[in-house]
Formats: structure tokens, sequence, C-alpha cells
């Protein structure tokens, strides 16, 4: 596990994107553990626990469909979104989780590395208001093992965000 304080501007499109918008963030690496994309490990809480930091405030990206439009949730790691509550938010009506397939095209990344910033194609973003509990949050920066912690305003901002009540507590 190591923190690099240094990277390339154009290492991803997310990082690409805050380094054109001057937004201030750090990037943290961890030598991911798991290779294979059967393995299906809980990423977000994998990178907390690799980066030593608490898990309500590492971001995990999902991919939804609502009412056959595509929609990126963000949820802290410790919880998981209500598809209710993520149809409501965006005005919809039914919304399912997107399958990996999909969900990589649409956002340009594979699962696990899903970034809500510099994605393939604009996306609607709905963020868990719990990302206003932190002064510091972390999200993908579009490839396993690479984090971006950055002010959940700047986040916010970023990505065009709503911010909305989306997790429940994760079932382990």
């Amino acid at each position: 596990m190591a923190n690099k304080p240094s990277h390339s501007a154009s290492a991803t499109p997310a990082l690409g994107l805050l380094t054109e918008r001057g937004i201030p963030h750090g990037v943290h690496t961890f030598d991911h553990e798991s290779s294979s994309r059967l393995d299906h490990p809980d990423y977000a809480m994998e990178a907390a626990r690799l980066l030593g930091v608490p898990a309500e405030a590492v971001f995990k990206s999902l991919v939804w469909s609502v009412d056959a439009r595509a929609v990126l949730a963000l949820v802290a790691a410790t919880t998981t979104v209500s598809a209710k509550r993520l149809a409501r938010a965006i005005g919809g009506k039914k919304a399912h989780l997107m399958d990996v397939t999909s969900a990589e095209r649409v956002s340009g990344s594979v699962t696990g590395a899903i970034s809500p910033l510099g994605l393939r194609q604009e996306l609607p973003v709905v963020i868990d208001e719990e990302v206003l509990l932190h002064s510091l949050v972390y999200v993908s920066a579009g490839r396993r093992g690479l984090e971006i912690s950055l002010d959940p305003q700047d986040l916010i901002t970023a990505t065009g965000a709503r911010v909305a009540t989306l997790g429940t507590p994760a079932r382990n």
C-alpha cells in the first residue's frame, strides 16, 4: 500500500479532468488483491482497508438504469443503493442495477474502477447525502488500485451531481 503524492495529469480521464479544472485532490494507490473479473470483491471496502481510511468516506460508483436511462449512483462503501430512493431522486419510477458489461460500456471503466469523473458518456449523477458528513471523500480514479481524495463539495460540483437520500445499510 503506497500513497503517491505525484502523478501524471493524464493517467486517467478522472485525473485529467480534476487537473484541467484546477480542483485540489490527492491520489492514492494500493495493490488491488483480485485480478479476476469474476471474483466480484467489494472494491470500495478493499480500498478503504488497504488505504487505512474510514469505509464511510469511500464512495463506490454504481451504474443503474432508471426508466431505461443510465444513471450513476454514489454511496459509501458501508451502504447499498435503494432502487426506490434512486428512482425517486431523479423523478423516475423503476430502477435496477446495470449488468457488468453494460455498466463498463457506458462508463468506459471496468467494474471496481468506475469513477464518477471523466466518464465515457455524460450521465446524471446522484450522490448519497452522507457525502456531506465528511471533510474528505475517496472515489475511484478510473483504475483498480487508484483512488482520488477530494472535498465532497468539489466532487458534487465537478460531477454536476444531485445529492439525495440513497443509501441503506449494507447486508453482510
